[in-house]
């Protein structure tokens, strides 16, 4: 009988490799409160790691990819432990005190249905 394989085993790896080559970066999130015509947003800030990567060549071509963007590897275990199991377009990556939108290339890593880290797209 085939061993079945572990996909949180690797996050974990994918956890551990992107802290050690990563930093601390916060997801944050708006939620909206109050009428529909005069909302108060709240942000909930949601600590993690990530680490920056260059676009690929193919990500590149599709003209979604602005001069000022980055694209960060997100860890998605610390994530996971606070409930957080997508990273939504509405979302913002705060690196280094810079806020920055999440963009349209932004999506999760997930093999088997298991959320491994989350590739972001993100824009200033």
């Amino acid at each position: 009988m085939a061993e079945l394989f572990d996909y949180l085993e690797t996050r974990d790896d994918a956890d551990e490799l992107i802290a050690e080559f990563g930093q601390a970066v916060t997801l944050r999130r708006y939620t909206a409160s109050g009428s529909a015509f005069d909302p108060t947003l709240t942000p909930a800030d949601y600590a993690t790691k990530a680490a920056k990567v260059d676009f690929t060549y193919r990500q590149m071509q599709t003209g979604s990819v602005l001069a000022t963007d980055e694209r960060w590897l997100v860890a998605a275990g610390p994530l996971a432990a606070l409930g957080i199991t997508t990273v939504l377009p509405s979302d913002f990556i705060v690196v280094g005190g810079v806020e920055r939108k999440v963009g349209p290339l932004s999506k999760p890593i997930a093999p088997a249905g298991v959320v491994c880290v989350f590739d972001v797209q993100a824009q200033k």
